[in-house]
């Protein structure tokens, strides 16, 4: 699989192959997403956590605050570089995930995975995020509690950080005036999911993908970069860090778009940087 390119040295459009099985997707970012239900799994009767403080006995000491996130397993480790604001069990369970063909191969899979959450996906494959941000604004639709943003493939740059000031500032204004959307349509806690490391060790081997990694990699880490600042900048927001879970064969079909075992370890990437606790993943 290749990306069609304006030039030899912009990033561009990553289509994604395989059915869609658990959602149907919108072509359009105005009415923008696809619901899913979290498998057939029962939503959670308990409710939102009491408003009020706990009870206590006299004499003894109340029960700690919820921590940011819950502890991660060890092959999660180095999952969430950075917290964000944590989540807050009063909020509704619901989660839209914004991304481009990368996250969209995690649609079978992810639901499932997050039983008792409304899940929507958001997007279409070589989604940049300037065009997310029009999309949604223009479309006002709420998102929501939970809005993963899993976009960065498909933006702008020169080899060898030519004009990097340049195109960092237009990856930063775009960036910055999505998480301001989202959050005006309803997002409490935003995810923002970094790039992969894509190369010939940890991808499927064969000309199509030398040819990948060669083409498009380059600037992966020249997005990280932005991100890492981004969560400088807004420190309510939690950086989901594939890049750093992801740097294993056996978890894309190409360079960077899921296969089956990289679409349940997404989706526990993810969960990580939302706060919701995770569950084990057959095959790691």
């Amino acid at each position: 699989m290749t990306r069609a390119g304006r030039s030899a040295q912009t990033s561009v459009a990553v289509r994604a192959r395989g059915p869609v099985v658990a959602c149907v997707l919108a072509i359009t970012l105005g009415g923008l997403v696809a619901s899913c239900s979290g498998g057939s799994s029962k939503v959670d009767q308990a409710g939102p956590a009491p408003s009020g403080p706990a009870a206590t006995t006299p004499g003894t000491t109340p029960p700690p605050p919820p921590t940011s996130t819950p502890p991660l397993p060890a092959w999660l480790a180095g999952a969430v570089a950075h917290d964000g604001v944590p989540l807050d069990e009063s909020w509704p369970k619901t989660m839209t995930i914004i991304t481009d063909s990368v996250v969209l191969g995690a649609r079978s899979y992810l639901p499932a995975r997050v039983p008792g959450w409304k899940v929507e996906f958001a997007g279409f494959p070589a989604l940049t995020l300037k065009t997310a941000e029009t999309a949604l604004r223009g479309g006002g639709r709420p998102v929501g509690a939970v809005v993963v943003l899993a976009l960065g493939y498909n933006s702008n740059w020169q080899r060898d950080r030519q004009m990097y000031d340049f195109f960092a500032n237009q990856f930063d204004t775009n960036a910055d005036r999505l998480i301001d959307t989202v959050k005006s349509l309803g997002a409490k806690k935003i995810v923002w999911v970094n790039l992969r490391h894509a190369t010939l060790e940890n991808s499927p081997s064969g000309p199509a993908t030398v040819k990948e990694v060669n083409e498009y990699s380059w600037y992966f880490p020249y997005v990280n970069e932005r991100l890492n600042e981004l969560a400088n900048r807004h420190p309510d927001v939690a950086l989901a860090n594939w890049e750093a879970v992801s740097d294993r064969p056996g978890l894309t079909y190409d360079y960077i778009h899921l296969n089956p075992l990289g679409s349940n370890l997404m989706t526990e990437v993810i969960k990580a940087a939302a706060g919701i606790p995770n569950t084990q993943v057959p095959g790691l």
